[in-house]
């Protein structure tokens, strides 16, 4: 409801932002600890993908603190009720969180990218995580040369400035839409690549919808990108009021990335979710399912993608997976 003279009242929708996206990234936070536990304990298996999440899990961090002056400084409330400096703070606030957020969504997908890349033999697969990677550096690069470039001088990002020359905002809401598009398209091959081997595997019917479940997380990061275009498609650049119609927009991004690291890091709490399982509600270890001596164990071609059955089982201990480990997996099958 707006008061007298068509003012909008004094409400921030600051602080509401930060009770969804705290907590959330609290959640973030110790998912992320349990997964760097887990691989630092009891041996030190850190790799690419752990390097990576690391990357983004940071710049996520920065970007809720920095989120955190904003909304400290009047982020939130009607533009008509801020003073020029809140106003020049929050801009230079929020640019450089587009700046370091990039950092936490491109991050977080390579970081998923180069888990499946240790557990894939198959080239096709193996090309298709590849060329995800580059063009995700590709863009991720490109955003942020954008980013700095987008106005002369840079100042006129957060600032009126007489005389500043900028990239028309449709030209740049046109790249974003391509942008989003293409993180949907990878957190979904991501999240669904691997689920189409776990079913056709000789595995537990508990532990394939486990799995399944960590694995598919990466579709909320996609639902929160849908979300985010439609938010785009009702945002209007021209309004008096940018800096409290952009919340909710902004709200979905940090959204979107938060999701993308629990995604990220949930395949490899496998291990601790199952001696959980085990210890409260007194359900067995996970195993292969053991065959009759009359079956025909055939695996689909599929099941090719992967270097064998239980990648995920073995890298959540620490296995090798060498010849050793793949003659220990191939020993649970039974021939005709």
């Amino acid at each position: 409801m707006s008061s007298k003279g068509g003012v909008p009242p004094d409400n921030s929708v600051g602080p509401a932002t930060l009770a969804v996206v705290v907590p959330l990234f609290a959640l973030a936070t110790i998912v992320y600890s349990v997964r760097i536990w887990t691989r630092m304990r009891p041996k030190y298996r850190l790799n690419a993908a752990d390097y990576t999440i690391t990357i983004a899990f940071f710049a996520e961090a920065l970007s809720i603190a920095l989120t955190i002056a904003a909304v400290a400084n009047g982020f939130g409330r009607p533009a008509q009720y801020l003073s020029g400096e809140e106003k020049e703070i929050i801009g230079i606030t929020t640019f450089i969180v587009f700046i370091v957020a990039l950092w936490a969504s491109s991050f977080g997908r390579i970081s998923v990218a180069c888990l499946l890349l240790q557990f894939t033999s198959c080239k096709v697969w193996r090309a298709v995580l590849w060329a995800t990677v580059v063009l995700q550096v590709a863009m991720f690069i490109s955003c942020e040369v954008i980013e700095f470039v987008q106005c002369r001088p840079i100042r006129a990002i957060w600032a009126d400035v007489d005389g500043a020359e900028c990239i028309p905002a449709e030209r740049i809401w046109n790249m974003s839409y391509v942008i989003i598009a293409f993180g949907m398209f990878s957190d979904a091959l991501f999240a669904v690549q691997p689920i189409l081997i776990i079913w056709r595997l000789s595995r537990s019917p508990v532990e394939k919808v486990l799995i399944s479940v960590l694995m598919g997380l990466g579709l909320l990061a996609v639902g929160a990108g849908v979300v985010k275009i439609f938010t785009m498609k009702t945002y209007n650049n021209n309004s008096d009021n940018v800096v409290g119609d952009m919340m909710p927009l902004y709200l979905w991004t940090r959204i979107e990335e938060i999701v993308l690291i629990i995604a990220a890091c949930a395949p490899l709490l496998k291990s601790p979710i199952e001696g959980l399982l085990h210890r409260r509600l007194g359900l067995p270890r996970f195993s292969p399912t053991v065959r009759g001596l009359n079956t025909v164990d055939v695996l689909p071609s599929m099941s090719n993608l992967g270097k064998h059955p239980g990648w995920w089982y073995w890298s959540s201990r620490g296995s090798s997976l060498g010849t050793d480990t793949m003659q220990s997996t191939a020993s649970t099958k039974n021939y005709q």
